[in-house]
């Protein structure tokens, strides 16, 4: 129980940092009458290769980092790490750590298997309508000839960071359960960014009425 609510609090406020990042990002959007050309294939390699490393610096790297491991400070997890500022620092770059080999691998993982992951929010229809539309958003991404298939950079991501991270963990959660229960986490912490995304706007504008 412990966990989960550990768990809940990392996932509801790197949610809700995130978004607020998205939000306030100007967005560029192209011409109706003038769709963009795809780049050659190389060229694309290149901004892949580019914004992959954008990432690693950018407010999504603090938001991914700094409020999970003040949360893990403050329910002193793991134990073995302390409280003191050492045991931050090792929270911190353990956190980081595991987001940096996420985004390797899941950016390699789109990259090869040419999934388009972004979230597009539905924005009408009921509430179990649109909560459909959020997990097969989650599960499924898109492909370059407009089909869909298995997003197989989320779980990719969610349980080989963690897979890896273990490697510098405490001893007793070096276990395929360990790496099971929390990369499912890592897995329901997307999902949840994308029911924020899908709902936010709806709840904002209530609380302005």
């Amino acid at each position: 129980m412990h966990r989960a609510l550990l768990l809940l609090s990392v996932a509801c406020i790197g949610a809700a940092l995130a978004y607020a990042q998205e939000a306030t990002a100007p967005s560029a959007q192209p011409e109706a009458d003038a769709p963009a050309a795809q780049p050659a294939a190389p060229v694309r390699n290149q901004r892949r290769i580019a914004d992959s490393a954008r990432r690693l610096f950018s407010f999504e790297a603090v938001t991914s980092t700094l409020p999970a491991a003040t949360i893990e400070q403050l329910h002193d997890w793991p134990d073995e790490w302390g409280r003191h500022g050492s045991g931050f620092g090792k929270r911190v770059a353990s956190l980081y750590g595991q987001f940096v080999i996420g985004v390797a691998i899941g950016d390699s993982v789109r990259a090869i298997h040419h999934e388009d992951t972004h979230f597009t929010r539905l924005g009408q229809g009921n509430f179990f309508r649109r909560t459909a539309h959020v997990v097969t958003g989650t599960i499924l991404a898109h492909k370059p000839d407009g089909g869909r298939t298995v997003a197989w950079s989320l779980p990719a991501n969610a349980y080989g960071s963690w897979a890896v991270a273990t490697l510098w963990s405490p001893r007793e959660y070096r276990t395929a359960a360990s790496i099971a229960e929390w990369g499912s986490a890592g897995m329901g912490a997307t999902a949840g960014l994308n029911f924020f995304r899908e709902f936010w706007p709806d709840l904002k504008s209530v609380f302005r009425k």
